[in-house]
C-alpha cells in the first residue's frame, strides 16, 4: 500500500470497483482495502461518484503512461505498433485478485466510465497517429492517413478489450488477436516495387 493515503485510496477504490461494480463496491470496503478510516475516504472526496471518476482517470493515466513507455523503448515504427498493441492486450488480460471481471461488472463499470472512454481513445490514437507519421516519414509505412488508420485501430482495440477482460484465461484469443495484428502490421508497409521487366 502507498504511504500517501490518497494514492492508497485510490488503488484500493480501483481494485473494489473492477471486482464488485459501482453500485456494490462500498466505502468501508474501500477504506478497509487502503487501511484508512472511512471518513478519510471523506476528507478528500465528497462522494463514490467523484471518487470513482478520479480512480478512473488515475488508471487510465497510468494504462496510458505504461503504453507510452513501450512504444518509447522499441527500436523501429513496426515494433513500436507492436508494442503498441502487446501492451493493450496485457492490460486487459489482467485479473482482480487472479480472478476475471464479470461481464455484468465489466458493462456497469463501462456505464459509469463511459464519459472518459473518448478521451483515453483520443489520446491513444495520437499516440497511434505518431508512429504511423514517423513510420511514414521512415518509409516503413505507407499509410495515407495516419489519424484515421489510428482511430480505426484504437476503435478496433478498444472493442476486443472486452472480451479479453472477462474470458477465461486459457482461451487462446491472445495468439489469435497476435497473428491478425501481424497481418494489420504489415499492411502498413509500402508495396515492394518490381523492378520493370527486362526487354
Amino acid at each position: 500500500m502507498s504511504s500517501d493515503p490518497r494514492t492508497a485510496i485510490l488503488n484500493a477504490a480501483g481494485e473494489v470497483f473492477a471486482r464488485f461494480g459501482f453500485k456494490k463496491a462500498s466505502m468501508e470496503d474501500i477504506a478497509r482495502r487502503a487501511g484508512v478510516g472511512k471518513g478519510s475516504i471523506y476528507l478528500d472526496f465528497e462522494s463514490k461518484e467523484e471518487l470513482f471518476e478520479a480512480a478512473v482517470r488515475l488508471a487510465t493515466g497510468q494504462g496510458l503512461a505504461e503504453l507510452e513507455s513501450a512504444v518509447r523503448r522499441a527500436p523501429t515504427p513496426e515494433a513500436q505498433i507492436r508494442a503498441y498493441l502487446q501492451g493493450k492486450l496485457q492490460q486487459s488480460a489482467r485479473t482482480v485478485d487472479g480472478q476475471r471481471i464479470q461481464l455484468e461488472t465489466l458493462f456497469e463499470l463501462g456505464t459509469q466510465a463511459m464519459r472518459f472512454l473518448p478521451e483515453l481513445q483520443e489520446k491513444e490514437a495520437a499516440l497511434v497517429a505518431r508512429i504511423l507519421s514517423e513510420g511514414n516519414a521512415q518509409g516503413a509505412f505507407a499509410v495515407p492517413d495516419p489519424q484515421l488508420v489510428a482511430t480505426g485501430l484504437v476503435e478496433t482495440v478498444t472493442s476486443i478489450t472486452v472480451k479479453l477482460m472477462t474470458q477465461d484465461s486459457k482461451v487462446p484469443l491472445g495468439t489469435a488477436l497476435e497473428a491478425y495484428f501481424d497481418v494489420f502490421i504489415r499492411g502498413l508497409a509500402p508495396p515492394a516495387v518490381t523492378p520493370p521487366p527486362k526487354s
